[in-house]
């Protein structure tokens, strides 16, 4: 609520001075022919009504994307558990290729938070997953994410082609089916890193949200202008309410309309999501570990 304290402090000091002025000297500019009036009821019913009607489509505009960016990482969390359960079962033949998709799917989940974060990938953060190696590179690749998904598809492959010297051919449509269902849990993981990085660069357009602060500002100020004649020295606690709630609607709809800025209030905790998915494949791990 810091954004709004200035914008609400002049709105207020307005209506303070114009009420004071009005009272106390000998200045009346409301005349007795209707025309202030009829300027009311425009301004109630036209101004206000379609001032209200905006500010409610930005405020719906900007929680809907903080709600599909959970959804987009509540997604990427499920099917990561996914493959990496059923990698797990159905990688036993080579146990270096299922260690390594597991590894790098662990690091794709990093990579996507550093992405959109905006900051470098470290060896610390990936110790015990990855070598220093395989993090230089990944640090290195333009996207860390997509290098991290080639990865798990190169090493996809060799895990379920069919070859007579491990295999036999006529397992071949079994193996083909599973490594299509692992390449599904791969791409709904990808298409929902897109879909986060889609909603931190396009923003709601600027021309929108600059005319209607431009608007909601223009209002308030204008706002104890219209209501003197009628609520006299209770126009100032009328005017500093009307303010505080339209700009904490603004305010909240810039709050949430970027929900992976770091520092905001409200923004989805991305390390948080990093940890549950690290904790759920080192369950998966241990589990099936017991089991082997």
């Amino acid at each position: 609520m810091e954004s709004i304290c200035w914008p609400w402090l002049i709105v207020t000091a307005n209506a303070v001075f114009w009420t004071v002025l009005v009272e106390s000297t000998d200045i009346n500019p409301y005349d007795a022919n209707g025309i202030a009036r009829n300027w009311n009821t425009v301004y109630s019913y036209g101004l206000s009504a379609t001032l209200s009607l905006l500010l409610a489509f930005r405020l719906n505009r900007s929680i809907l994307r903080y709600w599909e960016g959970m959804m987009a990482w509540g997604t990427i969390t499920i099917n990561i558990r996914s493959l990496v359960s059923s990698i797990l079962i159905h990688g036993r033949d080579i146990p270096h290729h299922r260690d390594q998709i597991v590894a790098w799917t662990a690091a794709m989940a990093i990579a996507a938070k550093k992405e959109i974060r905006e900051y470098e990938i470290t060896c610390d953060d990936l110790h015990g997953i990855l070598t220093d190696e395989q993090c230089y590179a990944l640090d290195a690749a333009p996207m860390s994410s997509l290098y991290a998904a080639n990865e798990i598809r190169y090493h996809l492959k060799p895990l379920f082609d069919v070859r007579p010297d491990y295999n036999h051919s006529a397992l071949s449509p079994a193996r083909s089916g599973e490594m299509r269902q692992h390449e599904k849990y791969l791409d709904a993981i990808i298409a929902n890193i897109g879909k986060v990085h889609n909603l931190k660069q396009t923003p709601l357009p600027l021309v929108y949200v600059a005319h209607l602060r431009t608007f909601l500002i223009i209002y308030l100020l204008s706002l104890p202008y219209t209501l003197f004649k009628l609520w006299s020295w209770g126009t100032i606690p009328i005017v500093a309410v009307t303010a505080w709630l339209m700009l904490g609607i603004e305010a909240a709809s810039m709050e949430v309309e970027s929900p992976f800025e770091k520092g905001h209030v409200n923004d989805l905790d991305l390390d948080n999501y990093c940890l549950t998915i690290m904790l759920d494949i080192k369950q998966l791990v241990a589990d099936f570990q017991k089991s082997s």
